[in-house]
């Protein structure tokens, strides 16, 4: 900006004299199928609805879930492939039903995508290897839970280990399995630094800012940004009851507006770069 006599000459908007747009495309790449709601699937569009949100990554509960369950993959496949986009959960090691076969059943069945959970070793270990080359094959992306992971249960003994979760442990199977697309879900809440550096060194793994802190999130995405970290490696994800869209979106928008990101890297985070992760096109 520069004074020429009395016209004052403006050469750029800054970003904060723009405000924020709705999104034209707004994908949520993380969200649960949570058995105990009733009318799972119509609350789910509802909520979808009210909040703008065009698709929905879902995940299964578990690979041999209830009938109910059933009932509702059904329905989704028949009446809502365009909006909700199944993602097959799969725990990497745990018992026969989740055995690498599953990810067959899961392709044959009409999931697009997996999600990796709660695995008896390291994410990484030479016997799981087989998992990600079938989804490698399959084309279907894998969303990995990184980080320090919730207890199902406080009385009941339980052998998981956050440890076995961690981003880092990405970094083979990305270099094993170089056409998979990795998403590391949480931006592997504590280990920011580690899953930003992880996903720098491979073009095809994004990080997604669901779950809950978002402020310990967004201090270490402004911590990070432009260093380690750029917005075209973090995606949306919800990871929450479908009701908390509208809050939600509006806290992230609001943050990375905050934090001087404009209108089409916001666009990129909500929607656009999930479109190439699952391969819709724009």
């Amino acid at each position: 900006m520069r004074c020429t006599g009395l016209v004052l000459e403006v050469r750029a908007v800054a970003y904060y004299d723009v405000f924020p747009k709705k999104h034209k495309l707004l994908i949520d790449i993380h969200h649960h199928y949570n058995p105990s709601v009733k009318n799972f699937v119509d609350t789910l569009i509802r909520d979808m609805d009210a909040a703008g949100v065009h698709k929905v990554c879902l995940l299964s509960s578990r690979p041999r879930h209830s009938d109910q369950e059933e009932k509702d993959w059904k329905r989704i496949f028949k009446d809502y492939s365009e909006r909700i986009i199944g993602f097959g959960t799969v725990c990497p090691g745990r018992g026969p039903e989740n055995s690498p076969e599953i990810i067959d059943e899961y392709y044959s069945r009409g999931f697009k995508g997996l999600k990796f959970i709660n695995p008896t070793k390291r994410y990484d270990h030479d016997d799981f290897l087989v998992y990600y080359e079938k989804a490698e094959d399959y084309g279907m992306p894998a969303l990995f839970h990184t980080g320090v992971v919730a207890r199902k249960s406080f009385d009941r003994r339980e052998d998981v280990s956050s440890e076995h979760m961690r981003p880092v442990h990405l970094d083979r199977i990305a270099r094993w399995c170089p056409k998979l697309r990795i998403v590391a879900a949480h931006m592997g809440d504590p280990w920011f630094s580690e899953a930003y550096n992880t996903s720098q060194k491979h073009p095809l793994m994004w990080l997604d800012i669901s779950g809950k802190g978002i402020w310990l999130k967004a201090e270490a995405i402004r911590r990070h940004l432009w260093i380690r970290l750029r917005p075209e490696k973090l995606v949306f994800g919800l990871d929450e009851p479908s009701s908390q869209y509208l809050r939600l979106i509006h806290a992230w928008d609001t943050i990375f507006y905050e934090m001087g990101l404009d209108q089409k890297q916001r666009d990129m985070i909500f929607g656009e770069t999930a479109a190439k992760i699952l391969g819709i096109k724009t």
